[in-house]
């Protein structure tokens, strides 16, 4: 997708930046193992940027500066940064405030536990997949509301805290690392998209041992 965009962009600037076809089957491959990690969105994003910034195909050293500056258009820290606050605010994260909400859930999906417990060479590759995949729904626009059950003059936050309470203890898990899967609740009632996300906590806490049954 990448080059036959750029092929579009660029016309015979690219034909002659990669004369032959093996050349061009080579820097595939570079950029391939470049780009790896980064998906259609973010990628989409900075071959937009790109064309109103170079006059001439990007070097792939170019191409990944603008992919960085997507994260701060979106107010995203970059996946490095992300990690290390998330690794910072790894307990009660929940009273934490997070710089964006997809570092939140990315250390969720992560894990607290794991990020306190775990090396770094575990965790942060764990982080970064999950980090894209929320970066991804961000760019897409997609609105990420942290959890917050204990909300002044909400009349939900004790049935909400009852139910954490109750998911915690069945599968031995703290409420902080469970709490994300409980997402689909701040999504309007009765739209597909809370339902999509409650089927997927369903899951989720299916596979970790817990037998109840979600609220619709």
């Amino acid at each position: 997708m990448l080059f036959a965009r750029f092929k579009a962009i660029y016309t015979h600037k690219f034909a002659s930046a990669y004369a032959t076809t093996e050349e061009v089957k080579l820097a595939k491959r570079e950029w391939a193992i470049a780009l790896k990690g980064f998906q259609e969105p973010l990628l989409a994003y900075a071959v937009e940027r790109t064309k109103e910034r170079y006059a001439w195909p990007p070097t792939i050293s170019e191409f990944l500066a603008v992919i960085q500056t997507a994260y701060k258009a979106y107010g995203l820290p970059e996946p490095r940064q992300a990690y290390l606050e998330a690794c910072s605010c790894r307990h009660n994260p929940r009273e934490k405030r997070w710089s964006h909400p997809a570092v939140y859930f990315a250390g969720a999906e992560t894990g607290w536990h794991n990020l306190s417990t775990d090396e770094e060479r575990v965790t942060w590759p764990q982080f970064e997949k999950h980090y894209t995949y929320f970066v991804d729904k961000v760019i897409n626009g997609e609105k990420l509301v942290i959890p917050n059950p204990v909300m002044i003059e909400d009349k939900s936050a004790p049935i909400l805290d009852a139910l954490l309470k109750d998911i915690a203890e069945q599968i031995d898990q703290n409420e902080s690392d469970i709490a994300h899967h409980l997402y689909y609740l701040y999504k309007t009632n009765g739209t597909k998209i809370r339902a999509l996300y409650r089927d997927r906590a369903v899951k989720a806490l299916k596979e970790q041992g817990y037998n109840g049954n979600l609220p619709l």
